[in-house]
């Protein structure tokens, strides 16, 4: 399913699924709300967990490469992106990496060194694996706690990305305006995609537009998303109704 609680208030009783088998990325009460009800619930835990990427589908293999370009787009960062997308799929380990010499390679292989120059993360993606994402029966649920303060944001953001791509069912984020990227959308294309955020004003346009057009709950939105929210449930401006439905949004 998807669905999207817009505000500043208390998210869990949406934010909580319909059925086990999600993976939730969370740093805070959500999580201790999750683990307490879905007792089967397994925790993965980034300073003692480690999984392999690789090998890694066409696809996944671009969203990696996307990983830690903060939005850059300059000629050089499209070739080394392309140069590692060719490379990854060839790979089996991301630590044992090889490319030429070739200028496209050198900046995949950069892109590759400052992801591993995070302890943590050389360490959940370079150890011996020791965490499985694979559903069983019944169908697993996980919570990957994320504590910011500990890990940095950087490296919360990557790491909360990389989770997303190796889990197959139900995503739940609670600050999904911290954690949202472009190619999440196609979460939203699946049907799989649970999100809290602040306000909509988080994300960017694209992404914005595919958010408003799931079902949306309020959670104390500020008067511009609450307004905005009523006009998409088809309120006209300045009548009761419209007025109504924003104030119980911003409650």
């Amino acid at each position: 399913m998807n669905k999207i609680i817009i505000g500043l208030a208390d998210k869990t009783a949406e934010l909580t699924p319909r059925r086990p088998a999600f993976l939730l990325i969370d740093d805070g009460p959500v999580a201790d709300a999750f683990l307490d009800r879905f007792k089967r619930a397994k925790q993965f835990d980034p300073l003692s967990h480690s999984f392999n990427p690789l090998p890694m589908t066409y696809r996944k293999a671009r969203e990696f490469a996307s990983l830690g370009d903060a939005g850059k787009d300059t000629l050089t960062v499209r070739n080394g992106k392309r140069a590692l997308v060719r490379l990854l799929l060839d790979a089996k380990r991301l630590e044992s990496l090889v490319g030429s010499r070739s200028d496209e390679d050198k900046e995949a292989m950069s892109m590759v060194d400052d992801l591993l120059l995070s302890p943590v993360l050389r360490n959940i993606l370079c150890k011996p694996t020791n965490f499985s994402f694979r559903s069983g029966n019944p169908p697993s649920s996980i919570v990957a706690r994320l504590n910011r303060a500990e890990l940095g944001e950087h490296d919360a953001r990557i790491l909360g990305s990389l989770l997303i791509s190796q889990f197959k069912g139900q995503i739940i984020v609670p600050d999904f305006g911290f954690y949202a990227r472009d190619f999440h959308a196609s979460l939203i294309r699946e049907n799989r995609l649970i999100a809290g955020i602040h306000t909509l004003a988080e994300l960017d346009n694209k992404l914005r537009q595919m958010c408003l057009l799931m079902d949306k709950e309020s959670a104390g939105c500020t008067f511009e998303d609450a307004e905005l929210l009523a006009k998409y449930a088809g309120h006209v401006p300045h009548t009761n109704a419209f007025d109504a439905f924003v104030q119980r949004a911003m409650t």
